[in-house]
C-alpha cells in the first residue's frame, strides 16, 4: 500500500492507497480526514437528528426472514422516484465537502447511514456493485466514533450461484485485506473493486458505538427506480408499512445505557489498550488516532465520580462529551438526594430507605433499572 501525506483542500491527512489492476483492488484511506473537533461535531449532529431502524424483511435472494444486524437509515436518491427523502439540510454541507474533496464530477446523491452500537452489530460479506451505480462506482465510507475493522476478500464471482454449483467463490489465493478505520477516517473504494471484492464489518468484542456514512451516486436509467426502492426497503422500512424508528437515546436505553461501556476496573476482562493493528496482506499498521481525548481531569466532581463508582478513566473519556456530562450530573443528583434523605431522617422525618442504585444496575439490559435511576 502506498502511503502519502497530502493536503486535500482544507484537509491535511495521511493517505494510504492501493491501486492493483491485477487483482482489481482500488482503495484509498484518508486518516483523520475529519479533524477531532469536526468529528465530534458530526457525531453529535447525527445522533441528535437521525432516526434509526432495525429492518425486518424477507430476503429475495435466499427466501428467508431477516433483520438487519445493525441500525440503519437512508437519505436521498433521485427526486423523480419514490420513495424519496431528501438529504436533510444539516447533512448537506458534509455531502458537499466529501464530494468536492473526492473530486466527484457529480455530487453524491445517496447516503446510507449505519450505527454499530456495540460489538454485536455487524454487516455481512457483500458487494456494493449495482447496475444503477455504474460500472466503476466511487463509494466513500466515513467513520465516526470507535475504531472498527473493515475487511475485504477477493471473489472469483461476487454473486455466487445459489445452487452451490460454483462453491463459495472465494479467491483463496489472494490474501484478505483488513483496514482498521477510526474516528474521522474515510475509506474510498473506486474503479472495478466492486466487481472483484466483497467487504464486511464483523462483530468485535468490546467495540463501542460507531457511526458510518456511506456515500453513493444513483445514476439515471432503467434500473435506477428499482434500485432506489431496494435501498429504502433494506435500510428503512423492510416489509413493514409503518416501521418503528428509534432515536440514539432510545437505543441506549434499550441496550442498558452507555454505562455498558464504562466498565468498572476489574469487572470484565476487556482489553481496551490502543495497540497497533496490522492490516492483513498489506503489512500496514493502524495509523488512526485514538478515539477522542486521553486528557486528565481537572474537575473535582468528575474525579469524585470516577473514584466513587470505580470507573476506568480511559473508558469514560471514550464516551461522547454529552454522555459524560449526563453521567456525572446523574451521579451528583443521587449524592444530593442521599444527603437530603439523611437530613430528613435526622430531623425526625420517617422515610423508607432508598434502594442503592449503583453502576452495576446499568450493566443490566433491564431498562427498568435505567428508568429508576433517571427518576
Amino acid at each position: 500500500m502506498a502511503k502519502d501525506n497530502k493536503d486535500n483542500g482544507k484537509h491535511h491527512c495521511d493517505v494510504e492507497e492501493i491501486n492493483d489492476k491485477a487483482i482489481g483492488l482500488h482503495v484509498q484511506v484518508r486518516r483523520r480526514y475529519q479533524a477531532p473537533n469536526k468529528a465530534q461535531y458530526w457525531w453529535d449532529t447525527i445522533c441528535r437528528n437521525s432516526s434509526w431502524h432495525r429492518v425486518k424483511y424477507k430476503s429475495g435472494r435466499f427466501g428467508t426472514k431477516c433483520e438487519t444486524p445493525c441500525w440503519t437509515t437512508f437519505f436521498g436518491g433521485r427526486a423523480e422516484y419514490t420513495p424519496y427523502k431528501a438529504v436533510p439540510d444539516w447533512m448537506q454541507p458534509l455531502v458537499d465537502e466529501v464530494s468536492r474533496d473526492l473530486r466527484m464530477a457529480t455530487p453524491f446523491n445517496s447516503m446510507l447511514l449505519r450505527l454499530y452500537f456495540d460489538g454485536n452489530d455487524e454487516i455481512a460479506w457483500h458487494t456494493d456493485g449495482r447496475k444503477f451505480l455504474g460500472a466503476t462506482p466511487t463509494i466513500a465510507s466515513l467513520s465516526f466514533g470507535c475504531k472498527a475493522t473493515f475487511q475485504m476478500r477477493r471473489m472469483t464471482n461476487v454473486w455466487p450461484p445459489l445452487d452451490g454449483s460454483a462453491g463459495n467463490c472465494i479467491d483463496w489465493n489472494t490474501p484478505q485485506r483488513d483496514f482498521v478505520v477510526g474516528d474521522g477516517d474515510i475509506l474510498v473504494m473506486m474503479g472495478d473493486t466492486q466487481k472483484h471484492w466483497h467487504h464486511r464489518v464483523p462483530k468485535e468484542r468490546g467495540r463501542r458505538p460507531r457511526l458510518n456514512i456511506n456515500f453513493r451516486y444513483i445514476k439515471s436509467g432503467t434500473d435506477a427506480e428499482r434500485g432506489q426502492k431496494t435501498y429504502y426497503k433494506y435500510m428503512v422500512h423492510g416489509d413493514e408499512d409503518t416501521p418503528r424508528s428509534y432515536s440514539y437515546k432510545e437505543i441506549m436505553t434499550m441496550r442498558g445505557g452507555m454505562l455498558n461501556f464504562a466498565i468498572p476496573k476489574g469487572k470484565h476482562d476487556v482489553n481496551l489498550e490502543d495497540k497497533s493493528t496490522k492490516c492483513i496482506g498489506i503489512h500496514k499498521s493502524n495509523n488512526s488516532a485514538p478515539l477522542k481525548s486521553s486528557r486528565t481531569f481537572a474537575d473535582d466532581t468528575t474525579t469524585s465520580y470516577l473514584i466513587a463508582e470505580s470507573v476506568d478513566e480511559m473508558v469514560f473519556m471514550a464516551l461522547p462529551e454529552s454522555i459524560r456530562k449526563e453521567l456525572v450530573s446523574d451521579w451528583k443528583s443521587r449524592q444530593n438526594g442521599k444527603r437530603k434523605a439523611k437530613r430528613q431522617e435526622y430531623g425526625g422525618v420517617n422515610r423508607h430507605k432508598q434502594k442503592k442504585l449503583t453502576l452495576d444496575a446499568f450493566f443490566s439490559s433491564n431498562t427498568d433499572a435505567y428508568d429508576n435511576f433517571k427518576k
